[in-house]
């Protein structure tokens, strides 16, 4: 791994050149990346342009033009929605089921832009939430845990609310706040996310999600179609759009 100082230099300079914004979604190379750069930096630790180059290579494949419209219309997966939570009429003619993680920023990001969607389509569309905590964010399985646990006692979107907000903190005593926030039962609540009991519905979630192409955080599939990264509105209105034209 690279050093922690080496880590924050490279990022700190991804950060100041704007090309991190070039992102859209959270991906599982960090360990590639993390190589790449500590191989370079240990032969010339004054130099990063190079890692910098090798890193933004290796992240391509989520930046590689959006496979058409109509193709990923075609290509539409059955997603099953189970327990899920959920937002919205059961009987919505379109169902967006969105694969987050709780510790990726670019979850975060996209947050109003789904709730915008929404409420553009109030009645129309509804949300179902499935877990895909990344390997490489070292407290995202424990929120996805805690998530499902505040599911067990109807609060799951004010613990998803609470979650996101304390970002920057999901430690334990972290997570503890965000409950805390979100009104759980403490006792139930602690019992319930410290046991195994969430472990088979998150590894089915991550499972389907790698499956069908959604490898990075957060991925959605709208009526089956694959729609990636934190997009802005008129991405996820367009394929909203499309589908219910076809439906006509």
């Amino acid at each position: 791994m690279i050093p922690k100082i080496h880590k924050s230099v490279v990022f700190s300079v991804l950060f100041c050149s704007g090309l991190v914004a070039l992102l859209s979604a959270c991906g599982p190379s960090q360990a590639d990346l993390d190589k790449a750069i500590g191989d370079y930096l240990a032969k010339n630790p004054q130099a990063l342009q190079k890692p910098i180059q090798e890193a933004l290579k290796k992240q391509m494949p989520q930046r590689r033009p959006e496979v058409p419209l109509e193709e990923r219309i075609k290509n539409a997966v059955k997603v099953d929605i189970g327990n899920a939570p959920t937002k919205g009429p059961e009987n919505a003619a379109i169902t967006i089921v969105e694969f987050s993680d709780f510790q990726c920023p670019f979850c975060k990001r996209v947050l109003p832009n789904v709730d915008q969607v929404m409420k553009s389509n109030e009645g129309k569309v509804r949300l179902a939430f499935r877990q895909h905590p990344l390997s490489f964010h070292q407290n995202a399985m424990s929120a996805a845990k805690a998530s499902l646990a505040a599911k067990d006692q109807g609060k799951f979107w004010e613990m998803h609310d609470a979650l996101f907000e304390n970002q920057q903190d999901l430690s334990d005593e972290g997570v503890k706040k965000a409950a805390q926030k979100a009104g759980l039962n403490m006792a139930k609540f602690e019992k319930d996310w410290k046991s195994d009991k969430y472990q088979a519905q998150i590894d089915e979630d991550i499972k389907f999600a790698t499956a069908n192409g959604a490898t990075g955080t957060p991925a959605f599939f709208i009526n089956g179609v694959l729609l990636s990264g934190a997009q802005p509105p008129p991405a996820f209105q367009a394929v909203i759009d499309k589908l219910q034209e076809q439906k006509k």
